[in-house]
């Protein structure tokens, strides 16, 4: 007994890896192929059998150390100190001995003691486990050579294996699973086996079925179920027995040809006895227990087989809070209970639901749903507390949020039971990209009003409006009143405004006394990607609304920058200047919204060198600047852009000339066609009698220039 007892610290801090192990296992998920189980990813290679002796030693020594803590008698002092990189392999056998020698006596011990317990079984499993791992790595003392990695196994522990992905494209495995306790199971020509440490195949693929090795024994098919063990020795068939799956601790769940299930442990080919009663049903509740079902009614058994709730409930089912609460049905009613049979929420509740939360939301909330004739209310697993009773409660949103609805008003309740937005709106919308809600309440009149408020509840848009859109992606929105002194038109009109994201009044009302019923609608549409586009349809005498016109907000800032609307807005140019038109009339403004030409003009083209060609009241055509100063007069029936500083123009009747940015005539308009010659950039003018001028891209002339310049002296006259 001495000796288990110094087993007892090292057991301890064991136990959580083997409790969570069943838990492990089941998570453990196969590759796309659906072929290899477990991450079987090198930590690092190994360049010898010597090393990976050397590897194992460290590994095993860990165990080891603990296990011998307080002995005076340590099985290490000439067992490899770390020092020597390649190990040989008869220091590596005779180290192995010793352990497996040592476990075997520790086995002994507790299977000799009278005392009969679940952490006895849990000592002996730690145990069994280890002595696994020994066995299967004795096979490194008869490896001269060979390839071999660090990696984690299936339990999350390190180990020295033989890199079992180099199995991958082999088409005889259709199944390699990661190592556990020493052995990969494998599936190979359709039958199953179990390799070591060194990758050899020391229980032969020969199995129809095969368990996972639990805690020294695997449960194996061939016709009937047996044991074998990780020498390779099989058992007597286990009677009765059609189906058995491996849990923990050596002990394993098996159907019985009388449709029965029970638990049994490692011993039952010779006890022929199993641990629990049979049952209709067993499965996992939770990393200690399982729930039995007796006929119609269900209840818990531990992992010895012994009884811990019995089975007179409807159902147990495991709260989110898994392990501490259940939810149990009985007579129809559900409660909670704990997992030692203590009802702590009498079955009462026609329904108790677990509700399930995005970790992203949280990653520890534990909460539930109880409904009963008063309503529902919300359960909190972890310490039991409930919320009051509403008449409806919706899923929790992004923000930790689920709406609550008490009596004809709803409101918000966060992830801890506290109400964070009182249930005292007529209607609430859901949560947008801005943490905005729209929101309406009934005043006292039967009106409904609307705004926006936070997810603290706090108020960003005014709750003031008969009707609130929704936010476009840049956090405009329109809201929407019904006014009745309206300037434009008279009398009952509907009034818009846009607020921001932040709660900012970007367009406000026309007139305050009598507004003017201007409606707006957000759009996404950018302009040069800085400025956002508003739709805008200003109102005519009889009610009916104009052609949509448009705004500009700047996209940063969500300020206005447009004073009027527009009926249409051309990006703005390498001048910073929007082309708009107002009342079929063109203009400029600058990026602030500043007019710098006053749509004045029947057409404008894009700039040029600086100048927009504009047409003006006489239908012709001129040159203004970027200041919407006049630079060439409307004396132009046609004009043509700038071309380094020159522009062709026309007088009509096919009278063409060349002119500069001051109007200078470098060519009168005389000629009946003028053309920019591509590769030379240079003007080629013809007259009516076919005579062909050349000027340089200048202005000079270069071909034909006294005829040239008898035509630019009668111009001058």
């Amino acid at each position: 007994m001495k000796k288990i007892y110094c087993l007892l610290i090292t057991i301890i801090t064991s136990h959580c890896l083997t409790a969570q192990q069943g838990t492990f296992l089941a998570s453990a998920k196969r590759d796309s192929s659906g072929v290899f189980i477990g991450d079987m990813h090198a930590t690092e290679q190994v360049e010898s059998a010597g090393a990976a002796r050397q590897y194992a030693i460290v590994n095993l020594k860990k165990d080891l150390e603990g296990l011998d803590r307080g002995s005076k008698n340590t099985l290490l002092a000439d067992a490899g100190n770390g020092a020597d990189r390649n190990l040989n392999s008869e220091i590596f056998a005779t180290y192995l001995a010793r352990l497996d020698k040592k476990y075997k006596g520790d086995v002994r011990s507790i299977e000799t003691d009278n005392i009969r317990d679940i952490f006895q079984i849990d000592q002996k499993s730690e145990i069994k486990k280890r002595h696994s791992s020994v066995i299967s790595a004795q096979c490194f003392s008869n490896k001269n050579d060979g390839r071999f990695i660090k990696m984690k196994d299936l339990d999350g522990e390190d180990i020295i294996g033989f890199p079992l992905e180099s199995f991958k494209g082999n088409s005889r495995y259709g199944l390699v699973e990661n190592y556990h306790q020493g052995f990969a199971r494998i599936k190979k020509d359709q039958v199953f086996g179990f390799l070591n440490y060194c990758g050899d195949e020391t229980i032969p693929c020969q199995y129809e079925k095969a368990e996972p090795f639990n805690d020294g024994k695997a449960l194996v098919k061939k016709f009937d179920w047996y044991f074998v063990d990780v020498y390779g020795n099989e058992s007597e068939s286990l009677e009765n027995i059609v189906e058995a799956k491996a849990l923990r601790m050596g002990v394993n769940i098996a159907k019985f040809k009388n449709g029965k299930y029970a638990l049994i442990d490692n011993s039952y080919d010779v006890s022929k006895k199993p641990l629990s009663d049979y049952f209709d049903e067993i499965v996992p509740f939770n990393n200690e227990l399982f729930r039995v079902k007796v006929g119609k009614n269900f209840g818990l058994i531990k992992i010895d087989g012994s009884t811990k709730i019995d089975a007179i409930y409807d159902d147990i089912n495991a709260t989110t809070e898994q392990g501490k609460w259940m939810i149990i049905e009985q007579n129809k009613k559900m409660g909670l209970m704990d997992t030692e049979g203590n009802i702590k929420i009498k079955p009462s509740f026609e329904t108790i639901v677990n509700i399930s939360i995005d970790p992203t939301i949280s990653s520890n909330s534990a909460l539930g749903i109880a409904r009963d004739e008063a309503g529902i209310r919300l359960i909190d697993f972890k310490d039991l507390r409930t919320s009051k009773t509403y008449s409806a409660i919706t899923e929790f949103n992004k923000y930790g949020l689920a709406q609550i609805k008490d009596g004809k008003y709803v409101g918000f309740i966060n992830l801890d039971l506290k109400v964070v937005i009182e249930p005292v709106y007529s209607n609430l919308g859901n949560f947008n990209q801005y943490g905005l809600v729209s929101a309406c309440k009934t005043n006292l009149n039967g009106a409904t009003k609307c705004g926006y408020i936070k997810y603290d509840g706090s108020e960003i848009i005014p709750i003031a409006f008969d009707e609130v859109a929704n936010f476009n992606k840049f956090g405009l929105v329109v809201a929407k009143e019904n006014v009745k002194n309206c300037s434009l038109p008279a009398g009952n009109c509907r009034v818009d405004v846009v607020y921001d994201k932040n709660g900012n009044l970007v367009i406000g009302k026309t007139n305050e006394a009598a507004p003017i019923g201007i409606k707006y609608a957000t759009t996404d549409t950018l302009f040069n990607a800085s400025f956002i586009a508003i739709k805008t349809m200003n109102p005519l005498k009889n009610g009916d609304d104009m052609a949509v016109e448009y705004n500009l907000v700047e996209r940063n800032s969500l300020r206005r920058i447009t004073t009027q609307s527009y009926l249409s807005i051309k990006r703005y140019d390498a001048n910073l200047l929007f082309p708009v038109m107002k009342d079929g009339k063109w203009g400029l403004i600058d990026t602030t919204g500043k007019v710098i030409a006053k749509p004045t003009y029947k057409d404008i083209m894009v700039t040029t060198e600086g100048l927009y060609g504009v047409k003006y009241e006489n239908n012709k055509y001129g040159f203004i600047d970027k200041k919407g100063k006049v630079q060439v007069a409307f004396d132009y029936d046609e004009v043509r852009p700038f071309n380094n500083g020159l522009s062709i123009v026309s007088r009509g009747q096919g009278k063409l000339g060349v002119i500069n940015r001051f109007n200078a005539k470098i060519a009168p308009c005389y000629f009946s066609e003028v053309n920019i010659l591509p590769a030379t950039k240079q003007f080629e003018l013809l007259d009516s009698s076919g005579n062909k001028f050349v000027l340089n891209s200048n202005g000079d002339c270069v071909t034909n220039c006294t005829k040239f310049d008898e035509i630019r002296k009668m111009a001058n006259q």
